[in-house]
């Protein structure tokens, strides 16, 4: 099943502050393979795949967030397939990237960040008749990731741009009032999918998740939004609702249908 068909409501758009914008559009472009759609002095727009989007924006004098704020813990990209997975490991390892990764049951992932401290999950599923679901719960975990098999199993297949059927899987937030936050999602419409210890995942259609909050490191709100340098808005594609904009609980800008 496709859990990120134009019918079930997930993320389509991240936007980014960024300090230097010809920095992060290198990264992005000529690491991450991500086409650029359009570019001007203070803003870039790549593109994930064939519709999804990350806007970079440049601001002056802005400020980074402390680590006890609330924002973004990762964006997380989907591929489709294994080997493409595979190589852009290897891809990484030849840039001196430093990844770590995790067996998360459902899904098998690799974490990095960008020049600027935003942090990036890529990931591809396992298929969903595989899940073990519980109580409405699907069972998660973080377990060492076999990257010796998903390597072996990508041959000899080159990282050269990002596949055109990678989407954006998720965002995982980072929040400092999980009851206020869950309940902000859930009244977007998404419904709990797996608690952990001050963590909690939210999907429809019962994906594993679409959005992800945590307090793991945070407990205040994100600062001065506009000017800190990170993720400040993200947009939800939903056929149930019109156009709307809402300040999201950790200070975030969210859009629907925008």
């Amino acid at each position: 099943m496709n859990f990120h068909q134009s019918s079930i409501k997930h993320v389509n758009r991240i936007e980014l502050n960024v300090a230097d914008i010809d920095r992060q559009t290198d990264f992005y472009h000529n690491i991450l393979g991500l086409q650029v759609l359009k570019t001007a002095p203070t803003q870039t727009t790549l593109i994930i795949g064939e519709e999804d989007e990350i806007v970079l924006n440049k601001i002056e004098n802005g400020r980074f967030a402390q680590m006890t704020e609330a924002g973004l813990f990762h964006i997380a990209i989907l591929l489709d397939d294994v080997t493409d997975l595979g190589a852009l490991i290897k891809h990484l390892f030849q840039h001196n990237i430093a990844i770590s990764g995790g067996d998360h049951l459902v899904s098998e992932a690799i974490y990095f960040s960008d020049p600027e401290g935003n942090g990036i999950e890529v990931y591809i599923d396992r298929p969903a008749d595989l899940w073990h679901w519980e109580n409405e719960h699907v069972n998660m975990d973080t377990l060492p990731l076999d990257v010796s098999r998903i390597l072996a199993d990508s041959g000899n297949t080159e990282w050269t741009d990002m596949p055109k059927n990678a989407k954006i899987g998720h965002l995982h937030l980072k929040a400092y009032d999980l009851k206020a936050s869950s309940q902000f999602y859930k009244q977007m419409g998404f419904q709990i999918t797996s608690v952990l210890p001050k963590a909690l995942f939210l999907s429809e259609q019962k994906y594993h998740h679409h959005i992800a909050i945590n307090t793991w490191q945070s407990n205040q709100p994100l600062r001065n939004p506009e000017l800190t340098y990170g993720l400040t808005a993200f947009n939800i594609i939903d056929e149930n609702k019109k156009s709307e904009v809402y300040t999201t609980l950790e200070g975030l800008k969210l859009t629907i249908n925008e």
